[in-house]
């Protein structure tokens, strides 16, 4: 190693933030969605893909949050609306989704429609805040917590475990 690539990796290594140990392990890989003017997450690995938005088949006598189903390598797979489905309001100019986050395990496979994919990162479970009492939310079981920047924290196995989503 030369003089130079030794002064830029003494550099690098100053410059690197050093995480603790325990925050990695405690930390949690989180996709990060935007429906209207409300930011989602929901743990990466409760996610097996995402793609642009694909227009639902009606289907009739289906719970209100249900927008529709399509057919998908072989599959029709339910699109669900998420605000609707935790009783969530909605305020403002509704607009036409974009993307589709699909959540699958090994019994249980549904779609998401969301307006814009923000991200995928890790974060400290630290940053998580519980559910404070002033949330009057039917499905409040579905909420892990919520940011300090108000990034609502979706519990991917739980959804996937309730059959009411189907």
């Amino acid at each position: 190693m030369n003089n130079v690539q030794n002064i830029l990796r003494q550099r690098a290594l100053k410059a690197a933030k050093k995480l603790e140990s325990n925050e990695i392990i405690d930390g949690i890989e989180l996709i990060f969605f935007r429906i209207g003017n409300d930011i989602y997450a929901i743990e990466a690995g409760s996610v097996s893909e995402v793609h642009k938005f694909k227009e639902p088949t009606p289907v009739p006598f289906t719970p209100a949050y249900i927008q529709g189903i399509f057919h998908m390598r072989g599959k029709f797979i339910s699109l669900v609306n998420l605000k609707s489905f935790l009783g969530i309001t909605e305020q403002g100019e509704v607009k036409e989704a974009l993307s589709i986050v699909f959540l699958s395990n090994q019994t249980m496979e549904f779609g998401i429609a969301v307006d814009e994919i923000l991200e995928q990162k890790r974060i400290s479970k630290k940053e998580i805040q519980t559910l404070t009492a002033g949330f009057d939310l039917p499905r409040v079981d579905l909420i892990v917590g919520v940011t300090e920047n108000a990034v609502i924290v979706l519990d991917g196995k739980k959804m996937l475990t309730d059959f009411t989503m189907k």
